[in-house]
Formats: structure tokens, sequence, C-alpha cells
């Protein structure tokens, strides 16, 4: 067994005492046979710590700590600078893994060179564990993602959306997470923000095999009300991944832009004003975390029309339900809908996107001409 590589499954727990101990039991009951299980308890006050320690406290593959509340990216830093493992593994306190996940993933690793990051398939699953319908409106921005991402390079699913949905998918080598770094300073698009970052730099590897179960309970941060407090992480993610210099995998520019306009976390104005900020992103992130940004797009959006602050999919899918409501007797057909997306094509905001792919892209567009 110690031949093999251990993988540490990183484990950020908060307020999670219900669901805790399927997700270390899942972690352990893996079919990889040397597994450690980090635990870093967030000032949970629901009883969670107490619960793993008298559970697992004899365990020595299982190490439980807590403090403070810090947020989630503060204690996945925390957790997995404490880590033994050649390979680091997240899993979220209300989620579960399927036994082959690991093995899997380490497989799949030992095929390829250098840093290496991966991903799999996964099932939404209610409070009790049961996988929702396939019909269900949970699955709905799952089902678009991969759909807009088949049959392209994995990277792209990141472009057009966020295909690994919860940090919980994530499973990267010790030498991927030493090049790259930590989680940066946002509390609901930090797992997107490293995921675009690191599959920028080594790619990313997807098995379509739903090996994770992603719990949604109505607890999920990501589900929380705060419009432009997501806008604005949203717009810095996207900023940031377009200043990157390896942006073109090998699809054309022509499906980024469509998988952009296609994006439900893609605010465009919002995101062009923050590549246009000579403010460096450090000092973005600062302002993010004091709440300071968001207050200043805010007061932005007001003094326009606060559609075009929106991502692009939303507020084109406002624009059809007021043109809709004008002329109520229009019945939508194949024509109109070709008219349509002709419009958009040649519309401003079209042409930002264009204008501002052209321009992130022209390095790699001159190596490729060399």
């Amino acid at each position: 067994m110690q031949d093999r590589p251990l993988v540490s499954v990183v484990i950020p727990s908060f307020n999670h005492v219900k669901y805790i101990g399927r997700a270390i039991d899942s972690a352990l009951g893996q079919s990889w046979p040397h597994v450690e299980v980090v635990v870093i308890d967030d000032g949970s006050h629901d009883g969670s710590h107490e619960f793993v320690k008298q559970r697992y406290g004899e365990d020595p593959r299982v190490k439980a700590t807590r403090r403070d509340n810090r947020g989630a990216h503060q204690t996945l830093n925390e957790a997995m600078a404490t880590a033994r493992g050649a390979y680091l593994s997240i899993l979220n306190s209300d989620d579960f893994y399927e036994p082959t996940r690991l093995a899997r993933l380490v497989e799949a690793a030992a095929r390829r060179d250098g840093p290496f990051f991966g991903i799999t398939g996964l099932r939404l699953v209610d409070e009790s564990g049961t996988p929702f319908d396939p019909s269900s409106g949970y699955n709905e921005y799952y089902d678009m993602v991969c759909r807009l991402a088949a049959g392209k390079p994995d990277l792209f699913g990141f472009w057009c959306g966020n295909i690994a949905m919860t940090t919980s998918n994530f499973f990267f080598s010790r030498s991927a997470l030493d090049a790259l770094g930590p989680f940066r300073d946002l509390r609901y698009a930090h797992d997107w923000d490293w995921a675009l970052r690191a599959s920028a730099r080594f790619n990313v590897l997807r098995l379509d095999e739903p090996l994770l179960n992603y719990r949604i309970h109505g607890g999920n941060t990501i589900l929380e009300s705060a419009p432009w407090a997501h806008r604005v992480e949203d717009a810095f993610v996207w900023a940031s991944a377009l200043r990157a210099e390896k942006i073109d995998v090998g699809a054309a520019p022509e499906d980024y832009l469509t998988s952009l306009a296609a994006n439900w976390g893609f605010p465009l104005l919002p995101t062009l004003y923050l590549l246009a900020d000579r403010r460096s992103e450090a000092e973005q992130l600062r302002l993010i975390a004091t709440g300071a940004l968001q207050q200043e797009m805010k007061v932005l959006g007001g003094q326009s029309d606060p559609l075009l602050w929106e991502p692009l999919p939303g507020a084109l899918r406002e624009l059809r339900e007021m043109r809709a409501r004008l002329e109520p007797r229009a019945a939508p057909d194949e024509t109109r809908a070709a008219q349509e997306l002709a419009s958009i094509k040649t519309s401003l905001a079209w042409k930002l996107v264009g204008w501002l792919w052209r321009l992130e892209t022209r390095k790699a567009r001159k190596a490729r001409r060399r």
C-alpha cells in the first residue's frame, strides 16, 4: 500500500453535522487504499466537530481540527497546507464520493506528465442523498454546460460555465497546487477562478462517469441571494481569465464567443469594467472582500440600463420577454429565432466581446503564425 501515492481528501466543515459522516465514510471507503482525510471545522455551532472527533477520533487516517470561522477558501487553503498527499481531492462536508472515484482519477493522472487537474461527471442529489429527476430544474444549468462543452477541449467546460459545479469535484496533483497557488479570497467563485487558472496552465481532464454526488439542500452557499456579490465575483473571474496569456486551446474564436454569450455567469459590462480598471487584481480582491466594489458597480448600474449589468443570457431573456409583452400576438417561429440570433451577432454587446477576444488572444495568434 505504501508504494502507492497518498491521496489527501480535504474536507472544509461548516454546520453539516447531518451530512459529514457520509462524506468522511465515502472518502474512507474508497477502492484506492492509500488515503488520509484532513478535516478543518470552520467554526461550526451545530456539533459537527464534536461528532467527527467522537466517531473518527481513533482512526489514524482522519485528522480533525477546529478554529473560528474564516470562510471556505481560507479553510481549504489551511487544510491543503497540512495535507501530506501527492494528490489532493476536495470534498465539501455535505457531498459524498462514489467508491471508485479516487482510483479512477489516480489512474488518469498516472498517464499524464507534469501537473494534473481532473474532474468527473456528477449527480445532483437532494437532502436525503437521492438523485433529482433528470427533468428537474436543478439539473438545468449542469446539463446546459455539458451540452455546450460536448465535443470540445475539456477546458471549454469552464468557459461555458462551471462544469465542475463545486470544489468537491477538484482532484489535482501537489505539483499543480505548488505551481498555481491557493484559492483566492472569493466567497462564491473561488472554485471557478482556481479551475480557470489551473486549466489554462495545465489543461484539465474530465471523466464522464458520475463519481461525485453534489448535494443541494437549500443551505448551499452558492444559493445565497446576493445578486451583486455574485455578479462582481463572476466579473472578476472572467476579467482575470481574459488577461491570461494561454486562453486559446484549439477551439475557434467564435466558439468561445458563443459560449460566453450563453454563459449564465458572464456579465459583460462588469467584466469590461474590471478589465479597464487600473487597479491591480490584488486591490480588486480587497475591495470585493470589503463589499466596496459591489457597491461601486451597483451605483454604476443604477446610472444606466440595469439589464446591461446582468449576465448576457439573463439580459437577452428579459428583453425577449419584454418584447413578447409588447407583441402578444407575435408567435415565435424558426425564422424569427434566426433573425433574433442575427441581430444579436450585430449588436454592440457582441462586437464588444469580439473586440475583447481579439485583444486578449493576440499573443496566442501571433505565436501560431510564427
